[in-house]
């Protein structure tokens, strides 16, 4: 056959030039590749099988940047690849980014601090469809902000009364700048502390993250010194250099009275007629006080017992009150010369709290006139006593007392005598005269028993004509002699009490009674022996025994006490008994460890059943409460189950199986001893073992088959492996000796190992010996000489001759197989399977032989412990065991592949794939809490944890409760914080049981629960109450001491200490009467005395021990004392004296005696009589004789009434008469007093009361106290006796009772409290009369009182309004309110000033101080404060000052001014294509401070780059949630990446007001191996001339549409010449193998372009080639000939494949047939190859398209090479060129 072939060049002038190339999208193939300048960048497989994955990026980058570096600043550079441009995906405003070079710069000046975050995160693009760069830019803290206080200037107070160290918290700094530039603990006062008084103190929380600052107090505190300290505080922050920020605090001191009132003089003397009339002023004194305010404001008064004088509260004037009488003062010894001086103190006190006075000393000296009487003064021994004494024994002479006579007036009206006129009926007493006094001697012999008291009258004369007298009773008591011992009751006490007896029990109540009298019967009592550990006290008065400490059977069971009685007297006596205590024993003990921690070390070797130790505790209670059981902790057999055992009643420990370190190595196990009480006590003891190492584990060598290539000349020492082993034991059990095992004629003798190291080294050159494998076993041992159950086997190989195996791996790094682990829940059931894992594949260079090599593979390292085997032969790795992630989740294996002396390893990378295997496990699987059945609804009551061994979703743990009480309790669900769901209304005490549950996100899930037993504990919510709502009971006045008599009961429904009840008794307890035990009984704490109280109200209140307040309610009990005869009657009056007007008839009435029985009834039934007086002495004076026949008295009610009518002016100076009474009480035994009566001769009233500076007008403060007095009005009668004694009362003007009268004195004091704004004055009427019976005479005068005005009215709001709501946008200085307040005071009181106390925040506010107008001061801002709680003060200008406070709300309400926004995270997110419809992507969040439809926020995607032809986007959101889906089916090949701006917009009404934000979402989609190649190479070629070996024919290029490994194209032939032609696999290269000597006319060759998808996917495409010989150079056999020489055709663009363009024609002289072919097509502008676009009929000539062309890809002109062959036996081809032909369109 002869074929001659004729070439043919066609131009084409295309309407549309085809596309070319598609730059960066597929990998090079054999053929015309896509030409110089594009790059190709292979794209990372995703990690994920699933159709989305969560982020993707290539690199992620990041940098750092100080903020205020100027605009410009460079950032850093990402890394770039040549050839590409980068982008930010969403261009930041902050940043520019360098296209070409990467290189980021700041566009701005960054401020930190007004940034949400401190970090930018971006997201690169590059110009190639590549995965994006992730870029963090850290934005670094400067330090630009100082510190800074809440408020610049605050004010705060201290009292001055303030201790050293007293605190006051102030508002700590904070600053902006954040870490070491933030705000420290360095706070100094830096101006304005005088005198150091103040300093700064810092305290941290309890978890060290907040500083609280206070101001402190260092010393005492002086306002009268400094009243105002104006502070300045720095606080500096942690910056380099610091900065400061100031806070000014304003300290006022507040004032205490601490400070008197101070008179301007120390004493005052004046002098003054003694005769001047009442109400005479004196002088006026004066007082001041620096303190302030009340402090300071001063009333002046007297002692009470000053009656002469008067002191005006106000003014501080002294008068007299009455008429003077002074004593004489400084007398020498009978001078009678010296002055008469009236001394008295005049107090000055303030008004503050304590109050406090100031004194001085006024003297009044006085001329004297003859107007005393003598005054007699007794002076007893002891001179404190009221009467005198002696004692029975006393000897004749001794002093019984000193009688002194005193006349204050002068010359002989002051000379004195004195005698004995009655009661010295046997002479026992005589007077004896010394110079200054007399002296009573006893004057025989005296006898208590037969009197025990003188009742002396005696009589004083002076020697004033007519004489004065007076006359005195001295009463004598004969004192006891102490003659007799104290005698106890019983010779020996006992009690029983109980080891839990509170302090204050009752035990015993001791009782010794002395014969004696007075001190010498009084009893003390002690105890003397036997109170060593001070348990018990006694009173020394009553011998009352009570519990003083609490008491403790376990150190003492009984007590014996050894009491003493001892007498008062002066040589006392004593006596003594014995009182035994029994103390009962209750369980308060719990059992104690001897040790309870103890360490315990145990060999491995230990069989079961040794015993590890043998625990003791010791209880010291006795009986049940002492009786020990031990038990394990349930943590012990639920940490170690069946490994220990403990005997209950020994506490022995014994192992219960052998022990093996390796698996654990110490063991933690608590002990609890419990007795046997109510209820029972327990304590616990710590246990640690430790388990000693045995040497029973062998060493392990691994690897333990070794492949080393060593160079021939490799010196002597090299190292040629190092040999690892390793051994379970620990210590010397644990040290490797490693060894050759062989001869010295083996292998191993070329060799030597480091017995240590395990380093293998060569000992001999390998150049001698002639084999190419030397085969060395190493081998170890440990010190215990356990060897290696498996020796290692090293081959040494020379490296010359190893060939390297090679491995088919899909990366450089080896093999990535994830292989999920076994389910842990199904393994503990059924042995492992063997599961397939993967396979590697060896890789022969082309010069290796042909064939199938015999490799074998082997895992030579990274699975020591064998859970993986490889088939030798198929490398087919599987799983030898159990695969459990949580205990190891990635292998690293090394496969060795070896043929002989080749050699070669593959890494291969398992990672394991979680199986939801593994329950969550909770921390504690039962835990206990306390909860007080108080609980807040809401309250966190306990945080239940728990874990998951897993991973990813089946490690994400939920929460919940599966036994929930009563639905007391909720759980949130991701925390496991549980929460009071409901108010707790079970009894304390009670125990909850409440199931957790918590469940992981696997499929299905797996569930694990706890139990936390929840005990209700008491709170102290109720109050004691006694059984009755009061008590009343009696007992007869002679109840003994200590006896108890009467019980109290009350109960507390609390339990614990809540429910403990104590007594006491609170009010009514006069004088300690009575006392109370722990158990509610009263007792008798001291002797009755009806005659003194028959009546006792006691208040007894009851109270518990409760935390942290404790509650307590009170019972009145009332206590009647019944009364006994033990009273005398007696006289009410030493002395009687009536009066009786002169002139009366008989029978006239004179008075009536009174006296007084203590007792009642009957016994308090007196009989009065007059007796006869008798005196030793006569006196010629009416006043001495006796006068009883001139009256008579009634014996039962003691009238006494004249018998003869008298006259006052036959009296004389002496005007009365002496009478003497007795009176009797009707007892069995009659008892009975004795009196002296004086009846006065009175004048007949004839002269009326006179006033004295009248009228009177006063000023008084409306705040004065009740019971100020304000002014004393005076009077003087003429008249004596009742005549002349005056009394007062207001007649007229006292309106309300606001003011009494002294009705004997004419004081006027404040009755009731003063209010000047409802009266400001009072004219009062006030009336003096005298006290005549017959004839009263009467006057009157006006007091006029002026209220003055004090600050006692605070200023009282006037509006109702409580709250307004204003909108954020407020502005500044708008009226918000306008407050009004009122003050009833005056003047300064009445001025009002409004500020803002508390509440105002930033000082958002202000308000006019005078107005009460509130403006906004600052701006207002929704998202930061929702409302202000301000506290409106209106303050009056009174000292003290007085406010009112309101609380005033100022609710802010929202206003659309804040857009929504979206985090600065930039979103990437990778899908594969074809994943279904409506597939959510990714989920965007925007947020919007806003509250309401403001921060309502809706999405939409507002654009979409790049859409469909027809518009329609790919993607759609949810405009609620934000999650964005899949609309359209989703390829790759068609779109890449994905450009979505998502709109966040507000839901403002209305909506022309809507706020919205945008946020870029780039979504790259994943190659899915959808597309098999392509081929668009030519399918024909020509041979070359030059048919030499390895000459290249031609470049055969198949394109795949899909990306990465996917679009990686390999070639292969399959069918034709195989053995003339090879196929380049990865170029597409075809070559000639050999040169042909004579070619034939063709060949076909079939060839095949397949992907490197994985095995599984990949696809493939076949083509068939052919290969044209050309006639020999310089031959000249004619070719065909083109019927046309010039050839031009056209075709429209996106014409279809197979579009007929034109038809060439050939012919040949002789009859031979023509075959057409396409062997080039070039670019008909620059002569560019480009892909076969064109095809034609190889028989027919059509010429027709072979691809869709695209005029605008930038060719409009093509040139296609057309080869006409003639079929024959010689070949010939003939080739011509057409010319370019234009075509327009």
């Amino acid at each position: 056959m002869r074929i001659i072939c004729w070439l043919l060049v066609v131009t084409l002038g295309l309407l549309a030039a085809a596309a070319i190339e598609q730059v960066g999208a597929h990998s090079p193939g054999p053929g015309p590749g896509p030409g110089p300048g594009v790059v190709i960048v292979p794209r990372r497989r995703s990690s994920s099988d699933g159709a989305m994955q969560s982020r993707a990026v290539e690199t992620r980058v990041q940098f750092n940047v100080f903020e205020n570096e100027p605009k410009g600043t460079v950032v850093g550079y990402i890394p770039t690849k040549p050839g590409f441009t980068y982008r930010f995906n969403e261009p930041p405003r902050e940043f520019v980014l360098d296209a070409n070079t990467g290189e980021i710069k700041t566009n701005a000046v960054l401020d930190r601090e007004a940034l949400r975050a401190d970090r930018y995160d971006l997201v690169i693009l590059s110009s190639q469809p590549t995965y994006p760069i992730e870029v963090r830019i850290t934005v670094l803290d400067v330090n630009d902000n100082a510190p800074e206080f809440p408020e610049p200037t605050i004010a705060v107070s201290f009292s001055e009364s303030a201790i050293t160290g007293t605190r006051l918290l102030l508002d700590a700094a904070t600053d902006r700048d954040a870490g070491e530039n933030g705000v420290t603990d360095d706070y100094r006062i830096v101006d304005g502390n005088h005198e150091e008084k103040f300093r700064l103190a810092v305290t941290t929380s309890p978890n060290g993250d907040v500083f609280y600052l206070h101001l402190e107090t260092t010393g005492k505190l002086d306002r009268e010194s400094r009243g105002f300290y104006a502070l300045n505080i720095s606080a500096r922050d942690g910056g380099e250099p610091a900065r400061y920020g100031y806070l000014r605090v304003n300290v006022t001191i507040l004032d205490v009275n601490d400070n008197p009132p101070i008179f301007d003089h120390s004493d005052y003397i004046v002098s003054l007629n003694e005769s001047v009339l009442p109400g005479t002023p004196v002088l006026q004194v004066m007082a001041s006080d620096s303190d302030l305010g009340d402090n300071s404001k001063i009333t002046y008064y007297l002692a009470d017992a000053e009656t002469q004088f008067t002191v005006d509260p106000e003014t501080g004037v002294i008068a007299t009150t009455e008429q003077l009488t002074c004593p004489h003062q400084n007398c020498h010894e009978g001078g009678r010369s010296c002055p008469k001086s009236c001394v008295f103190t005049v107090f000055a006190r303030d008004h503050g709290t304590p109050r406090q006075d100031g004194r001085t000393y006024v003297t009044v000296n006085l001329v004297d006139t003859n107007d005393h009487d003598p005054v007699i003064r007794f002076q007893y021994f002891p001179p404190t006593g009221s009467f005198a004494t002696v004692d029975e024994n006393a000897a004749n002479g001794s002093v019984v007392a000193a009688v002194s006579v005193v006349d204050a007036d002068e010359g002989l009206n002051g000379d004195t005598s004195l005698r004995i006129v009655a009661g010295n009926d046997l002479q026992h007493f005589r007077l004896e005269k010394s110079p200054s006094f007399y002296i009573v001697r006893v004057n025989g012999v005296l006898d208590r028993e037969e009197i025990g008291k003188y009742n002396l009258t005696v009589v004083a004369i002076d020697r004033g004509a007519p004489p004065r007298t007076a006359t005195a009773h001295l009463i004598i008591h004969v004192n006891d002699v102490n003659d007799h011992e104290p005698v106890f009751e019983k010779s020996e006490y006992s009690a029983v009490l109980s080891e839990l007896a509170p302090p204050g029990t009752y035990v015993a109540s001791i009782t010794a009674t002395d014969e004696d009298t007075g001190v010498n019967a009084q009893i003390f009592y002690d105890f003397v022996a036997g109170n060593r550990d001070q348990w018990f006290r006694i009173d020394p008065s009553s011998g009352l025994i009570t519990t003083r400490a609490p008491l403790d059977r376990e150190v003492l069971g009984h007590v014996e006490l050894s009491i003493s009685a001892r007498d008062g007297g002066p040589n006392p006596k004593w006596a003594h008994t014995q009182l035994k205590v029994t103390i009962l024993d209750e369980n308060d003990e719990a059992p104690a460890f001897a040790q309870p921690l103890l360490n315990v070390t145990l060999s491995e070797t230990a069989p079961p059943r040794t015993v590890v130790v043998s625990l003791a505790a010791v209880d010291h209670d006795q009986g049940t409460n002492g009786s020990i059981t031990y038990a394990f902790h349930p943590s012990v057999e639920r940490n170690y189950p069946s490994t220990f055992e403990l005997d209950a009643l020994s506490g022995q420990i014994s192992t219960r199986r052998a022990l093996d370190r390796e698996q654990v190595a110490a063991y933690t196990l608590v002990v609890i001893a419990r007795d046997h009480g109510s209820p029972p006590q327990s304590s616990s003891a710590t246990v640690s073992i430790t388990v000693a190492d045995a040497n029973d584990n062998s060493p392990e060598l691994y690897p333990r088959a070794l492949f080393v290539p060593v160079a021939e000349d490799a010196p002597v020492g090299t190292l040629i492996v190092q040999i690892t082993a390793t051994d379970r034991d620990e210590g010397e059990n644990a040290i490797v000796q490693y060894e050759l095992v062989g001869g010295p004629t083996s292998d191993a003798a070329l060799f030597t190992i480091d017995a240590t190291t395990g380093a293998l080294t060569l000992r001999s050159s390998l150049q001698k010996s002639p084999k190419p494998v030397h085969r060395v076993i190493v081998g170890c041992k440990d010190r215990g000489g356990r060897r290696a159950e498996q020796d290692a086997v090293v081959e040494v190989v020379k490296e010359s001759l190893v060939e390297e195996i090679g491995f088919d791996s899909p990366t450089a790094a080896g093999y990535d197989i994830r292989l999920l682990e076994d389910n842990g829940l199904e393994r503990r059931q059924k042995s492992p399977q063997e599961r397939e894992v993967g396979q590697v594949r060896t890789r022969w260079s082309s010069s290796s032989a042909a064939g199938t090599p015999n490799v074998v593979f082997a895992i030579v390292r990274g699975d020591s412990e064998a859970n993986f085997r490889i088939h030798e032969r198929t490398g087919v790795i599987t799983t030898a065991r159990h695969i459990d992630r949580e205990q190891r989740s990635l292998y690293r294996l090394t496969v060795a592949a070896r043929n002989g002396l080749a050699y070669g390893e593959a890494t291969v990378n398992i990672t394991v794939v979680d199986v939801n295997d593994n329950a969550p496990a909770f921390l504690l699987e039962h835990d206990e809490i306390r909860l007080p059945e108080n609980a807040a609804v809401g309250q966190e009551v306990y945080v239940a944890k728990a874990k998951d061994a897993d991973t990813g979703p089946n490690s994400q743990v939920r929460f919940g409760l599966s036994n929930n009480p009563e639905g007391l309790f909720r759980v949130a669900e991701t925390s496991g914080v549980i929460y009071l769901n409901r108010s707790i209304g079970v009894e304390p005490g009670t125990v909850l049981s409440l199931e957790v549950s918590a469940t992981d996100g696997g499929n299905p899930a797996l569930t694990t629960r706890t139990t936390v037993q929840v005990t209700v504990e008491d709170v102290n919510d109720h109050t004691p109450v006694f059984d009755h709502t009061s008590y009343e009971t009696s007992l007869l006045e002679s109840m003994p001491v200590n006896s108890r008599f009467f019980a109290l009961a009350a109960s507390d429904a609390d339990v614990g200490p809540n429910g403990r009840i104590s007594y006491a008794i609170v009010e009514g307890n006069v004088d300690g009467k009575f006392g109370i035990f722990p158990d509610g009984y009263l007792f008798v704490r001291s002797a009755l005395d009806r005659e003194e109280r028959d009546y006792y109200a006691l208040t007894i209140a009851c109270a518990d021990e409760g935390w942290p307040v404790s509650r307590s309610s009170s019972v009145p009990v009332i206590v009647h004392v019944i009364d006994e005869n033990d009273n005398a009657p007696q006289f009410t009056n030493g002395t009687f004296v009536f009066s009786v007007a002169e002139n009366e008839p008989p029978d006239t009435f004179v008075g009536k005696l009174t006296a007084i029985d203590r007792d009642i009834g009957r016994n308090a039934e007196l009989i009065y009589t007059l007796s006869s007086t008798s005196s030793s002495s006569s006196s010629s004076s009416a006043a001495g004789k006796d006068h009883e026949e001139d009256f008579s008295i009634d014996s039962r009610n003691g009238f006494i009434r004249t018998r003869r009518s008298f006259d006052r002016e036959s009296l004389g100076a002496q005007s009365f008469l002496s009478l003497e009474a007795t009176v009797s009480d009707n007892g069995a035994v009659r008892l009975r007093d004795r009196v002296k009566i004086k009846v006065f001769i009175t004048d007949v009233n004839d002269n009326a009361p006179v006033f004295v500076r009248a009228p009177y007008r006063v000023q008084i403060s409306e705040g004065a106290s009740i019971g100020t007095q304000l002014v004393r009005v005076y009077t003087h009668d003429a008249d004596e006796g009742l005549n002349g004694d005056v009394f007062y009362h207001i007649s007229e003007g006292n309106r309300a009772e606001r003011f009494a009268i002294d009705d004997s004195t004419g004081q006027i004091t404040l009755a009731r409290a003063l209010d000047r704004e409802t009266t400001a004055s009072y004219r009062l009427t006030v009336v003096a009369h005298d006290a005549s019976k017959q004839h009263r005479l009467s006057a009157s005068t006006t007091v006029t009182i002026d209220v003055l005005d004090e600050n006692d009215d605070a200023p009282e709001f006037t509006q109702t309004l409580s709250q307004i709501a204003i909108v954020e946008t407020t502005p500044i200085g708008t009226e918000l309110m306008r407050f009004r307040a009122t003050d009833l005071d005056l003047g300064a009181n009445a001025q009002i000033a409004f500020s803002i106390a508390a509440g105002n925040r930033r000082d958002t506010f202000h308000i006019d101080a005078l107005s009460g107008a509130l403006y906004l001061h600052r701006g207002l801002d929704y998202e930061d404060t929702q409302s202000y709680s301000l506290n409106i003060s209106a303050a009056d200008g009174g000292n003290p000052r007085l406010a009112t406070t309101i609380l005033f709300a100022v609710n802010v309400i929202d206003a659309n001014d804040n857009p929504p926004a979206f985090p600065n995270t930039a979103i990437v997110r990778q899908i594969r294509e074809g994943i279904p419809l409506n597939t959510p992507i990714v989920t965007v969040t925007a947020e919007d401070p806003d509250s309401g439809l403001n921060g309502k926020v809706r999405y939409e995607i507002a654009h979409q780059d790049p859409q469909d032809g027809d518009g329609e986007r790919h993607f759609g959101i949810n405009p609620t949630t934000g999650v964005i889906h899949t609309l359209h089916l989703i390829d790759r090949e068609a779109i890449d990446t994905y450009r979505l701006t998502v709109l966040a917009t507000d839901q403002a009404a209305p909506p022309a007001q809507r706020l919205s934000a945008e946020k870029l979402v780039t979504v790259i989609v994943e190659d899915v191996n959808d597309n098999a190649p392509v081929f668009i190479s030519m399918n024909a070629a020509i041979l070359p001339l030059r048919d030499s070996a390895m000459t290249e024919i031609m470049r055969i290029h198949a394109q795949d549409a899909d990306s990465s490994s996917n679009g990686l194209v390999t070639y292969e032939m399959i069918g034709g010449n195989t053995d003339l032609f090879q196929l380049h696999r990865t170029t597409g290269v075809i070559t000639l193998r050999k040169p042909i000597p004579k070619p034939d006319t063709r060949y076909q060759l079939s060839v095949r372009a397949t992907d490197e998808a994985v095995q599984a996917e990949r696809k493939s495409s076949d083509a068939y080639i052919t290969i044209l010989t050309t006639g020999a150079p310089g031959t000249s056999t004619g070719g065909p000939v083109f019927a046309k020489k010039d050839l031009s055709g056209s075709v429209s663009e996106n014409e279809p494949i197979g579009t007929s363009i034109l038809t060439i024609s050939a012919y040949l002289n002789s009859v031979s047939d023509i075959e057409y072919y396409v062997t080039n097509v070039t670019s008909g502008t620059n002569g560019r190859q480009v892909n076969r676009l064109f095809d034609i009929d190889t028989k027919l000539g059509i010429l027709s398209t072979a691809a869709e062309l695209d005029r605008e890809a930038g060719i409009e002109h093509y040139d296609v090479e057309v080869y006409a062959v003639a079929v024959g036996t010689v070949p010939r081809t003939t080739s011509t060129r057409t010319s370019l032909v234009n075509v327009s369109w």
